[in-house]
């Protein structure tokens, strides 16, 4: 994969340990259905997506191979461009405002 070329990738939000004590480090990464795990740079819109665990999302952004040390499967590391939260607050049957 190319590290230039937009992705849009759905999934939800899961916190992940922080492995260094790089500012740069993920804090939360987005798996998908398949449970490939995309940890977002903590930076730019990415640093949002702390705020919102285990919700649904739509993000785009570039994305390169996590290295990993040892046996752990294969990763990804996502640098967000944009993203939108998917678990249907915004449908029209949704309105919690008191009548």
């Amino acid at each position: 994969m190319s590290t230039q070329d937009l992705q849009t990738i759905q999934g939800y939000i899961l916190a992940v340990p922080r492995t260094t004590g790089k500012e740069e480090s993920s804090r939360v990464a987005v798996v998908t259905e398949d449970g490939t795990e995309y940890h977002v740079l903590h930076k730019g819109a990415g640093a949002g997506l702390a705020g919102n665990i285990s919700a649904n999302v739509e993000v785009t952004g570039t994305v390169s191979p996590l290295m990993r040390e040892g046996e752990q499967p294969p990763g990804f590391l996502l640098q967000v461009r944009s993203y939108r939260l998917t678990d249907g607050y915004d449908d029209p049957w949704y309105d919690d405002a008191v009548s």
